[in-house]
């Protein structure tokens, strides 16, 4: 297992943003085909993008359509935490993690329900109580909304 990144304790919601952001960009790198997660997913290891004591349910947006589909089996990790963020802190009673998978990168999607430019946290992956997490990324530096400078 490997480390990537950390986030202090008591970092709060915007500790838990600037992971969350930090994922995205590091997971649209994999997707490339030029990151870590690559040779984690080929060896059958897992890799740890980071951990953080905020809230892991911090890290995006809940959704219930997308957990839902999590709880039945429609719309998981291709493998189960291959790639995470650890959570730990009063923050996360027994710690946990955040399984992290994209459109075209670690996501089983048959109904076509991922989009472009978000990245997806799931929480129990494969249980009864599965939650998904939506996080935007981040645009690129001196980037407006709409795609310009």
């Amino acid at each position: 297992m490997m480390s990537v990144c950390s986030i202090p304790r008591g970092a709060g919601p915007a500790g838990a943003l600037l992971l969350a952001s930090a994922v995205a960009v590091a997971v649209a790198v994999a997707a490339a085909g030029a990151a870590p997660p690559a040779r984690a997913a080929e060896s059958g290891e897992t890799l740890r993008y980071g951990h953080t004591g905020a809230p892991f349910w911090e890290v995006g947006n809940p959704d219930a359509d997308l957990s839902r589909l999590c709880r039945q089996g429609r719309f998981n990790q291709k493998k189960n935490t291959s790639y995470y963020i650890g959570y730990h802190g009063r923050a996360n009673p027994g710690r946990g993690y955040t399984g992290i998978a994209k459109r075209g990168y670690n996501l089983i999607d048959p109904t076509g329900q991922a989009v472009d430019g978000v990245t997806y946290h799931f929480f129990n992956d494969g249980f009864s109580n599965c939650k998904v997490y939506v996080a935007e990324d981040p645009l690129p530096e001196g980037e407006a909304a709409g795609g310009r400078p």
